[in-house]
């Protein structure tokens, strides 16, 4: 049984955030998640960051340590894209099980809205790496018709239509307006769906997350500084079957199955144990396929469970309480943290009418690329 927690979190409402610096933005969200935690400054052992696309510092962690003004043994700035919140989170529990540190700050945070332009955001997100230098982005593709060459591929095999991409926007914007943080809080029924206009068909504008500002701290420690609310970290998974689209085995079968079962088999324990699942969804193809590959649901299926209720908050597992990427909000290079932050305020049962009763174990999924890396993190209740 794992002896590490995670004692504090922290995040801000996401949408437009006014008035900071996207470093002011990380030392907020670092002192509300210490002091969640019952923590100082001075208990932080090591400091793990993710750069922002809104910030040019080079070697992140370590700008941020000396903003904060200390000196932790340990800054690290990682990459894995929307699976470094379970790679975060799996580093700190592995440190801390090996006893070089007993308290891990994470914080992972950016502000792509008020910071960077349209253009400079949509031309970093084609050079950075999951659009091919040579063998894609001559051909002028962006990071949404990929996303939407990928959905046309899941329609021709499994017969999906615009009901099934629908249903996913509408079940996360119907979880999102429970939660304060939400960036997207206005009712979506189907009506409005199909009237919003076409990104890159087939997936209209609700179909893609929207451009936020936001992200989270976590605090991550031993048991005997886990305070009053902590949850235990049980066991992470990872997979990765490419980078590029076009070097994909398949365009409608991913790895979030691989990184779950990893997960499973460290944390020894089923899929049957998993209360909620927090399913990475920077598009409404990505949650039918990575629902589906997780095992929440049969090849093409997942569009059928979402209409029929399956993952709402009293359906067969909830998936995405807090409304998703989708909903909640997509804070650039942050994305995927707030599954975590829910995961979290969940076990701790602070999650008000969003709450799912006994809720014991969850499961945070996270992806970067275009399916490329997956991260899983399970965590359980104490």
């Amino acid at each position: 049984m794992s002896n590490v927690m995670i004692a504090g979190i922290a995040e801000p409402v996401h949408g437009r955030i006014s008035g900071l610096t996207p470093m002011a933005l990380h030392e907020r969200l670092a002192l509300d998640a210490l002091a969640d935690a019952g923590l100082e400054l001075r208990d932080v052992d090591a400091i793990l960051t993710l750069a922002p696309r809104s910030d040019s510092y080079l070697i992140h962690a370590a700008a941020f340590a000396e903003y904060l003004g200390i000196s932790p043994p340990t800054a690290l700035t990682l990459e894995g894209g929307g699976a470094a919140p379970a790679i975060m989170v799996d580093m700190a529990r592995n440190m801390i099980e090996g006893g070089s540190v007993r308290t891990v700050l994470i914080v992972s945070a950016d502000m792509p809205l008020s910071v960077n332009t349209r253009d400079s955001y949509i031309n970093t997100l084609a050079d950075s790496g999951p659009v091919h230098p040579d063998l894609e982005r001559p051909f002028g593709p962006s990071v949404p018709s990929l996303f939407a060459m990928v959905a046309r591929a899941y329609m021709n095999e499994f017969g999906a239509d615009e009901r099934d991409f629908g249903a996913v926007a509408m079940h996360d914007r119907a979880a999102a307006i429970a939660h304060p943080n939400s960036h997207m809080r206005s009712a979506m029924d189907f009506e409005g769906y199909c009237a919003s206009h076409m990104i890159a068909d087939p997936l209209r504008i609700f179909d893609c997350s929207p451009v936020s500002d936001g992200g989270a701290a976590v605090v991550v420690t031993s048991a005997d500084r886990a305070g009053k609310r902590p949850v235990r970290v049980m066991g992470a998974g990872f997979a990765m079957t490419h980078l590029h689209l076009s070097a994909a085995p398949s365009l409608t079968s991913h790895g979030a199955g691989q990184a779950l079962d990893r997960a499973l088999t460290c944390a020894r324990r089923q899929r049957s144990d998993i209360d909620i699942a927090l399913v990475y969804d920077c598009f409404s193809i990505a949650m039918l396929i990575n629902t589906e590959d997780l095992g929440f649901a049969p090849k093409g299926k997942a569009g059928s469970a979402f209409r029929n209720g399956e993952f709402k908050s009293d359906g067969r597992i909830p998936i995405n309480t807090h409304g998703g990427l989708l909903s909640h909000g997509y804070p650039g290079r942050a994305a995927g943290i707030g599954n975590l932050i829910e995961a979290v305020v969940q076990l701790r049962g602070e999650a008000g009418n969003r709450q799912i009763p006994n809720a014991k174990m969850t499961m945070t999924h996270g992806m970067g690329g275009l399916f490329a890396t997956h991260g899983v993190l399970l965590l359980e209740k104490v």
